[in-house]
């Protein structure tokens, strides 16, 4: 046999029957080579058409729809799918007959033999990593996870050519080489030859033999499918020839395969638990999470929030409403998981349009439970903890197989993030060099490996909402903020928001925290809540599709909370989750491009925060009017320009973002940063509260009348703050507005000075100091009215013409 007589065998791997059947199995072989052979002739236009496309393209593999053989032979379908070697075999060398026959030039030059690929609905073979048990063993399944693991592609010996050692006389005797992941029994198959039948010496020759691609790639359970508190079930898949290289750690898959055992047996004894894996038959990504679709009134309501003017206070409420206050806090996670639009420049620039978001407060001011809030809201969170995860664990490894000893790349936890939130808690807690370690994935959204050979760049789009403790635990007053966090710019920069949540101890704030915590704890859940952990556990697709299905029948989802009340004991509106869930997916389709009126605003206010940013350090700017503050870098414009298209997007504008999208995001990013509102901004949040305030004391007049006698008992010190509420709004010798500036400063003149007295008059020097050259001094009666409501709210206590700091 010469060597080129072994390159024209190659194609009939699959076109010779498996040699060793008994004459039964031989027969069945036969009729099932038969009775394909003339499904193909029954519509020959067709599978000829099929067979030239999909060869026009390099595909060699064929696709088969289990509807087709269901019309063809009743039953056939589940056949297939419980017992695919017996049929597979048969049915590619009937392939190979028929393309012989249709097309002869075609299959001399086919490179590999043709493969079916079986498409369809495969019903309860359609299963998670958590479906594939000892029942799916030798059965055509499909499996639906994420790829956490790869393996370096290598080429796996099929047919090795052997040529004589001592003299070349152009003799060839080939071998095949089938392994377990064949749909054939490799008992027949023999080893190497090492001498002819003549006896003469044998050796191989590596550049004849023929090869093909062979990896390894794991999948795990796609983390909005995974049951909450149960560990993630994965399994290993082997892929060969064209469907190599396909999926990468992070990406979504769909793949077909056949269930296969690999004893292992050493000796005479086993324990009988050998590994499994998938044989691969076909690798699709997913583009597509399953969600419930919108129905029309869903839609009708989703519009009509939108059109409220108070709807980016009504969904910033809705988020985490367990929690009391921090209402600016959930506007910003609100506008996070709404997001930016991205955009990817001719030139390769990718800008991203995901929000991050930091969190640095004091403990016990519910930081952990909105970033619970966030990942159960979000469709696709990851959530993990600054302590249990290391720089390469957020990102991605190289890792040895400790069988192989080969490379693997392993997918970290913003990878599997990718195109959703990933919520870090504790995040002061990691170390420096794995803070360093992310600075890639949060503003290039990717991750680069350059290790052992392999040189890879994984996607990882996603947002990230961190929570952390300040450098000491809790805030000192009387260093500055930058101090206070104790991270580097660099990691700082990346934030588009820094909230700073503080521990605030006043009595007002500590009686609404009380109302709201004991309200929730005497609160009776209706029906069997949501369910979790094993009750929720979805281990086929075919039953989660069937919920959908199931929601896709019913009515709209329901808009408003029934019956829930705030923490000053009225009503309020906060809508539910699974409205909230479709409002923010519903903004999310939209991308509106900014206007020139929205530009030059953005423009404007970015140089005011660059000019407060140098301000702060400047020498030549006097003592007093030095307030250190975060750094402004051109990251805080771009940061600027995301929030304010998340504004747009919320107000369901599809083409502009207008200048009062920007107002707003610059309102948030220095409400933020705890920095002062300029005083036309100042007003118009003023003016903003009122009139909430005012619709919500109408809404709640009937029910204050009928509890006047709980409220009659409610004690002398909220009697005096409900009598000052009522001269705040007759007005009280000073504006809201100043009243609140004037508030600032005093805190901060007593942070300063480090006591907790000051005479009146030095006080008063200390706050006219602290106001910026356009602002109006305070005047002795503007700041003595001032004084009597922070004494009335036990803010300070005047004693003999002395100012005593009381909280």
């Amino acid at each position: 046999m010469q060597a080129a007589s072994a390159s024209a065998s190659a194609p009939t791997d699959t076109g010779v029957p498996p040699k060793g059947l008994s004459p039964a199995d031989r027969d069945d072989h036969e009729k099932r080579v038969r009775m394909f052979y003339e499904f193909l002739n029954s519509s020959r236009s067709h599978w000829e058409k099929t067979l030239d496309t999909e060869l026009a393209n390099g595909r060699y593999r064929i696709p088969l729809d289990l509807k087709d053989l269901r019309k063809a032979e009743a039953g056939l379908d589940r056949q297939v799918l419980e017992t695919p070697v017996k049929y597979l075999l048969p049915w590619e060398e009937a392939l190979m007959m028929f393309l012989k026959d249709v097309n002869e030039k075609a299959c001399k030059q086919l490179k590999q033999p043709l493969r079916l690929d079986i498409q369809g609905s495969f019903g309860r073979n359609h299963v998670t990593p958590r479906g594939v048990t000892c029942g799916s063993l030798q059965q055509l399944i499909k499996v639906e996870g994420i790829v956490t693991k790869a393996g370096m592609t290598a080429p796996k010996l099929v047919q090795s050519m052997h040529v004589h050692k001592h003299n070349e006389d152009g003799y060839v005797e080939q071998r095949d080489h089938r392994d377990l992941t064949s749909f054939v029994t490799p008992r027949n198959v023999s080893g190497m030859p090492q001498e002819d039948k003549e006896g003469r010496a044998l050796e191989m020759d590596i550049g004849l033999s023929i090869y093909k691609d062979y990896q390894r790639f794991n999948i795990q359970e796609a983390p909005d499918n995974a049951p909450p508190g149960q560990i993630p079930r994965s399994i290993e898949v082997i892929c060969e020839g064209e469907l190599c290289e396909k999926a990468k750690p992070g990406d979504r898959v769909q793949v077909t395969g056949v269930y296969k055992s690999f004893p292992v047996i050493k000796g005479d004894f086993t324990n009988g638990i050998w590994p499994a894996r998938l044989i691969a038959t076909n690798v699709t990504l997913l583009k597509e999470l399953t969600e419930a679709p919108f129905v029309a009134d869903d839609v009708k309501n989703i519009k009509n929030i939108a059109a409220r003017e108070d709807a980016f206070k009504l969904l910033a409420r809705s988020c985490a409403p367990s929690i009391c206050g921090h209402e600016k806090v959930k506007a910003g996670l609100l506008l996070q998981m709404i997001g930016g639009t991205e955009k990817n420049l001719e030139n390769g620039t990718h800008l991203r349009g995901d929000i991050n978001i930091l969190m640095v407060g004091d403990p016990s001011c519910g930081k952990s439970q909105m970033l619970r809030f966030v990942m159960n809201t979000s469709p696709l969170a990851i959530s993990t903890t600054g302590r249990g995860s290391s720089g390469v664990g957020l990102t991605a490894a190289m890792v040895r197989d400790s069988t192989t000893r080969e490379f693997t790349l392993e997918a970290g936890a913003m990878v599997l993030a990718d195109r959703g939130v990933i919520c870090i808690d504790e995040f002061d807690k990691m170390a420096y060099n794995d803070r360093v370690a992310i600075h890639e994935a949060m503003e290039q959204q990717c991750v680069t490996i350059a290790k052992a050979g392999m040189h890879v760049t994984l996607n990882a789009r996603c947002s990230v909402t961190a929570a952390a403790n300040p450098k000491y635990g809790s805030f000192d007053p009387s260093l500055t903020l930058a101090k206070n966090i104790g991270l580097e710019d660099s990691l700082l920069s990346r934030f588009d928001l820094i909230y700073i949540v503080r521990d605030l101890t006043t009595e007002e704030i500590d009686r609404k925290i009380a109302t709201q915590v004991l309200r929730q704890a005497m609160q009776r859940l209706g029906g069997e809540g949501s369910r979790r952990g094993v009750e929720y556990m979805h281990s086929s697709i075919l039953e989660r599709r069937q919920e959908v299905d199931q929601r896709r029948n019913q009515e709209a989802a329901e808009v408003f909370v029934k019956g829930l009340m705030g923490a000053d004991g009225q009503q309020q509106e906060v809508l539910t989750v699974d409205f909230l869930r479709k409002y923010i997916r519903y903004c999310k389709r939209l991308s509106p491009v900014l206007t020139e009126e929205a530009r030059e605003k953005i423009a404007v206010r970015y140089s005011e925060m660059r000019m407060r940013f140098q301000i702060g350090f400047d020498p030549n700017t006097p003592a007093d009017d030095r307030k250190p503050r975060l750094a402004v870098t051109t990251r805080t414009l771009e940061a600027l320009i995301r929030l304010a298209t998340a504004h747009a997007k919320l107000k369901l504008r599809k083409e502009e973002v207008l200048p009062e999208d920007v107002e707003e995001a610059y309102k948030l990013m220095l409400i933020a940063r705890e920095e002062e509102l300029p005083s036309e901004l100042q007003e118009a949040e003023v003016e903003a509260v009122a009139a909430a305030s005012s619709a919500a004391a109408t809404a709640g007049a009937m029910a204050a009348n009928a509890s006047g006698a709980a409220a009659s008992a409610s004690g002398s010190k909220r009697r005096r703050g409900e009598a000052f509420a009522g001269q705040e709004g007759e007005g009280g010798g000073i504006s809201a507005a100043r009243f609140k500036s004037m508030q600032t400063l005093v805190a901060r003149s007593f942070a300063t000075s480090g006591g907790a007295e000051l005479p009146r008059g030095e006080l008063l020097e200390k706050v006219n100091a602290g106001l910026s050259a356009a602002e109006t001094r305070f005047s002795q009666e503007e700041f003595s009215a001032g004084l009597a409501r922070l004494e009335a709210q036990n803010k300070v206590m005047i004693i003999d013409d002395e100012v005593h700091q009381v909280g």
